[in-house]
């Protein structure tokens, strides 16, 4: 490699003696410079390429990005790459916060981010693309995938647009027209069917296992479907991911398989599993926790979006250290962080639409069937498909194992992309005619791949409604009105501005704000059930309604009903377990949902201001209520580091009700309360003296 022997070192002391084929090809294009779209099979060693590309424009004084989709994602490069920071090279990680200030970014030699992020720092500071030399996309086939798709296609062309010497890197597993990809961003493609670990896949059905290789398995098939499966598996020192396709599926499923688990695990693991789960039950009670816990002590767990950041962490920590030997998962996790496994059972080969059942897509099933094998511990690796008759066994066979993946197409000429990314061109000065916005497009990849002008009635329709609703004023040039600046800025859509609009002409109602947010495109949907909805609509008789049920579609309008009132408890001070248990949602789901309520609600304040709203500075006090999730009276002592909700009500109760009544508090009185030991006290004290009045 033409880099610092010292820098090689790394990737050698950590096991790499030499470079798989694809690598090598991929390298060699790197090293010349020339933009590469690499689309291999999971474990063939993306992620290295990725940082010799980002080593190479280091060592030349070039900056690099690494966008990424997840933020778990995120999390584990940026990790990774300070592995390089002895040698000089710095990282950022950057996620969330969209109005933050991203000029100290240009301090850094490398940033990882999420497309959304990395558009936001766009939209603030465009010249940020003039710096750099490479950008490596990560899971470029989410391209097409609608919600995180039209984004990331506006990120790359940005940079594009704004730097054509920039070195693009694009990574992916399954792209069927990976060509036309490599086309499009004037690269060299690198495409393989290589695997490091071998994989075989197959079709349960009955008692048979029938395999790719035209080899078959007979194994008695039990009333799980899948139990003798996994014993069998884990007698031979394997690990196994079960994919489902419901979120009580993974609960289910896993707790009826622990005590099969159990007999196959040794005393040294029974402990290490025991000190895993106790990590845990340390935090603060929750059913959720004991239930995974109690899981994880047998061995096995369940993963979706309603685990919390930390118990998720544990989860994959423990499968990676290969103590857990099941986990029982929904496909979230086949898109996100790194985490093989010797055998991958994909149980569900369909989900809701909202219609009815719909088949899952191929490449969706493909990427879960490619988390089988791990480099260093397996010498092949299984993809298992459950059927549960004959036909629909050769259907799975000649669609999901031996078919094709489908196409990505660019998801870039919905209404909503259109409403969000036109303004952000106008307002950031990429585009101030319509000949310039068409220019731009056709830049993207719906221009490559489809005619440009069939999105013209399109953009001039969205151009239209963007001018009509005071986003963007017409004369000699397009200019964004200091409400669509804003707008484009704070990274909202601007319908959901509209929405903010209505609310503001209402007097001052914490549950219409909050429900006004919650209606938004931009607030993630929650489906309200029908035993619900009679007590929902009591709330639209006690408060005034900004967004009513003909302004947006009804379970949209249910599901913000239904937010509003998670929220409303929540600010409350009802306990995590009470808000999941009375909601049937999980403690990921209410952090999420308090999360973008954050980022709403500070939009809804900041948007006012250019609106002239009175109320502002309540909802700003209201958005700090809903982050911390605490009554008003807690607020000056929850933002206290390490302090939390529990904590800032014990010590309200025990009469520290302030920060100066803190100030004269000592360390035994501070102890006394419940939760609060010595070094959390001292530190405590040490804040409270640092605060001005």
């Amino acid at each position: 490699m033409p880099l610092d022997p010292e820098i090689v070192d790394v990737f050698r002391k950590d096991g790499i003696k030499f470079l798989y084929p694809p690598q090598k090809e991929a390298l060699d294009h790197v090293f010349a410079g020339r933009s590469t779209v690499v689309s291999v099979p999971t474990a063939s060693g993306k992620t290295l390429i990725a940082y010799m590309a980002i080593l190479r424009a280091f060592s030349r004084g070039l900056k690099s990005i690494y966008v990424v989709p997840l933020r778990a994602l995120a999390m584990e490069k940026y990790e990774e790459l300070r592995n390089f920071e002895k040698f000089g090279l710095s990282v950022a990680l950057a996620m969330g916060d969209f109005d933050a200030p991203s000029g100290y970014l240009k301090n850094y030699d490398v940033i990882v981010a999420t497309s959304e992020k990395m558009d936001s720092i766009l939209r603030h500071n465009p010249d940020f693309a003039y710096e750099i030399g490479a950008m490596v996309v990560d899971e470029i086939h989410l391209l097409g995938e609608e919600s995180r798709g039209p984004t990331l296609e506006m990120v790359i062309t940005k940079i594009r647009a704004l730097n054509e010497d920039v070195q693009i890197l694009g990574l992916s597993a399954t792209v069927a027209n990976a060509a036309q990809l490599a086309e499009w961003l004037n690269a060299e493609l690198v495409y393989s069917d290589f695997r490091p670990v071998p994989l075989k896949l197959g079709v349960y059905v009955g008692d048979t296992i029938y395999y790719d290789d035209n080899t078959v398995e007979n194994l008695q098939r039990d009333s799980l479907g899948v139990g003798n499966l996994v014993m069998d598996r884990i007698a031979g020192g394997g690990q196994i991911l079960i994919f489902v396709n419901r979120r009580k599926s993974t609960e289910s499923l896993a707790t009826k398989l622990q005590r099969r688990v159990l007999r196959m695990l040794t005393d040294e693991e029974l402990a290490e599993l025991e000190k895993i789960a106790n990590e845990i039950l340390e935090d603060e009670y929750s059913a959720y926790g004991e239930k995974i816990a109690k899981l994880i002590k047998h061995g096995v767990a369940f993963h979706h979006a309603g685990l919390s950041n930390r118990h998720r962490k544990l989860v994959e920590d423990g499968f990676k250290k290969r103590l857990i030997k099941v986990i029982v998962a929904t496909p979230t996790l086949a898109a996100g962080i790194n985490l093989p496994s010797r055998t991958v059972i994909v149980r569900d080969l369909a989900r809701y639409d909202g219609v009815g059942m719909a088949p899952l897509p191929v490449m969706e099933v493909k990427q879960m069937l490619g988390r089988a094998g791990r480099p260093r511990y397996d010498r092949y690796g299984e993809g298992i498909l459950m059927a549960t008759s004959e036909k629909r066994a050769q259907w799975y066979m000649e669609n999901y194992i031996l078919g094709d993946v489908e196409d990505v197409e660019s998801q870039l000429s919905s209404d909503r992309a259109l409403r969000i990314h036109l303004l952000a061109l106008i307002a950031t000065d990429m585009a101030q005619s319509v000949e310039e916005i068409m220019e731009f497009f056709k830049m993207s990849f719906y221009g490559f791949s489809l005619p440009v002008d069939t999105l013209s009635y399109k953009i001039e329709g969205t151009l239209r409604f963007l001018v009509e609703n005071d986003f963007v004023e017409e004369g000699r040039f397009l200019r964004a009105t200091p409400l669509g600046r804003r707008v484009a800025e704070l990274y909202v859509d601007p319908l959901s501005a509209l929405m903010f609009k209505k609310c503001y002409a209402l007097d001052y109602d914490e549950f219409c704000i909050l429900h006004t947010i919650s209606a938004t495109p931009d607030m993630r949907p929650l489906y309200a059930k029908k035993a619900e909805i009679e007590e929902l609509l009591i709330q639209t008789r006690l408060h005034p309604i900004a967004v009513d049920e003909f302004s947006v579609e009804p379970e949209k309008f249910f599901g913000a009903l239904k937010i509003a009132r998670i929220l409303e408890d929540w600010i409350s001070e009802a306990t995590q377990d009470s808000v999941v248990n009375t909601y049937d949602i999980g403690p990921g789901d209410l952090h999420s949902l308090a999360e973008l309520a954050d980022w709403l609600l500070y939009s809804f304040a900041e948007i006012g201001k250019t609106q002239g709203y009175p109320h502002f500075r309540e909802v700003e006090k209201l958005r700090l209520r809903v982050k911390y999730g605490v009554s008003e009276e807690l607020l000056p002592i929850v933002m206290l580091r390490g302090v939390g909700r529990v904590r800032a009500r014990r010590l309200f109760d025990y009469g520290f009700t302030s920060i100066e009544k803190l100030r004269s508090a000592t360390v035994r009185q501070l102890t006394d309360i419940p939760g609060i030991g010595e070094r959390l006290a001292k530190d405590i004290l040490r804040q409270v003296q640092s605060i001005k009045d």
